[in-house]
């Protein structure tokens, strides 16, 4: 089981160069997607996206509840040249997540 990162404080950035896609989110959860991370649709390379990405921030397990709707979210609507998604966006949007569920 793959834990949140303690000393993950940066904002998420996912951009495209010659080589591929360059983003600063590790890839630690393979499930969905074993050739790795997209973005711009709703598919399975965007899963594992929004999988790793929340799991950096509440560990895989409690990322799991809420991994489906951060990709509609956020990951399935990125434009394919890519973006940043602020670290504080995505704490708030975890605590309403959170808040729907009590």
């Amino acid at each position: 089981m793959v834990e949140k990162l303690e000393n993950f404080n940066e904002d998420i950035i996912l951009k495209r160069d010659r080589n591929g896609i360059d983003t600063n989110v590790p890839r630690r959860i393979i499930y969905h997607s074993p050739d790795g991370f997209e973005w711009g649709y709703g598919g399975s390379g965007p899963a594992d996206l929004a999988w790793n990405i929340l799991s950096l921030f509440v560990g895989q397990r409690e990322a799991q509840i809420y991994y489906q709707k951060f990709k509609f979210e956020f990951i399935a609507t990125m434009p394919r040249e890519g973006g940043v998604i602020k670290r504080e966006v995505i704490l708030k949007w975890i605590e309403e997540q959170k808040r729907c569920l009590q």
